[in-house]
């Protein structure tokens, strides 16, 4: 399946221009988290918990740890 996604298709720009773009580009991106930054970061980490692979390992916590120290032999 061949999944969509933006792009962008910019013509050859020399420095000075490239230069410009990526200036508009960060005052761009400045603004808009400016103005939704708490709540990008709220789904941000939200993406990040299902992403993670998830461990099914049962832990008894309720077990007592093993003594530490001497151990016979």
């Amino acid at each position: 399946m061949n999944r969509r996604h933006a792009q962008i298709h910019l013509p050859p720009l020399d420095a000075g221009y490239a230069l410009t773009l990526v200036d508009i580009f960060e005052r761009a991106i400045e603004a808009i988290w400016r103005a939704h930054g708490d709540r990008m970061a709220d789904l941000s980490n939200l993406r990040a918990a299902v992403q993670r692979p998830r461990n099914f390992e049962q832990v008894d916590d309720n077990t007592p740890a093993a003594p530490v120290g001497d151990v016979d032999s």
